[in-house]
């Protein structure tokens, strides 16, 4: 074995760690992203054609398809004239878990005067996801977003996020974290309060 062996020998496990540390600070840098997402000023932000500061430019909602896990397919086209309430979930989700008992109480209590509600599951698997629906006893229609394509339309930061659509089909609220059910019933309140 030559000094050039012994110089590669040694550099080897430098190389793996190194490759290790980068992967870690990768995976990091997506969890604080996540996170951050998560507990992010929580709140309702308007969603207005003015585009001031602290809020976002009113804007079409994605038009998407959701296969639904009670079968059937969810349009958002299909929703016109319907405020439609959309949360993006995932049952690892700490904060998910604390607002889903009060999405579901505001579906009961809300779903009978017209407002539509859309749950959005998404990177996890489908039993997982099964399993949490079940445990918390939801029963509005949710689905899998297995690629993403549906959050990223979105633009979401991070979960739970919750949008309202108007019945014209525009984006008009969205919510940062947990919401409550009484939380909910204001910001869709100053939706209706907004239609001319």
């Amino acid at each position: 074995m030559g000094p050039d062996d012994t110089r590669r020998g040694r550099r080897g496990p430098w190389i793996a760690a190194v490759g290790l540390l980068l992967v870690i600070g990768l995976m990091g840098v997506l969890w604080s992203a996540l996170v951050r997402g998560q507990t992010a000023g929580r709140g309702g932000l308007a969603i207005n054609a003015t585009g001031r500061a602290g809020e976002v430019r009113m804007r079409p909602a994605p038009n998407f398809e959701l296969r639904l896990f009670e079968g059937g397919t969810f349009r958002l086209a299909d929703q016109r004239g319907n405020l439609v309430v959309v949360n993006f979930w995932a049952s690892w989700c700490p904060p998910c878990r604390e607002e889903a008992p009060e999405l579901e109480a505001a579906w009961r209590a809300l779903g009978p005067a017209g407002t539509v509600f859309l749950g959005i599951n998404v990177w996890e698997s489908e039993e997982s996801a099964r399993a949490f629906l079940v445990a918390y006893g939801i029963t509005y229609p949710n689905g899998p977003d297995p690629r993403g394509r549906i959050l990223v339309d979105f633009g979401i930061t991070g979960i739970p996020e919750t949008y309202v659509v108007d019945g014209t089909g525009r984006l008009v609220r969205r919510w940062v974290g947990p919401i409550t059910r009484q939380e909910l019933a204001r910001l869709l309140e100053g939706v209706r309060r907004s239609v001319p």
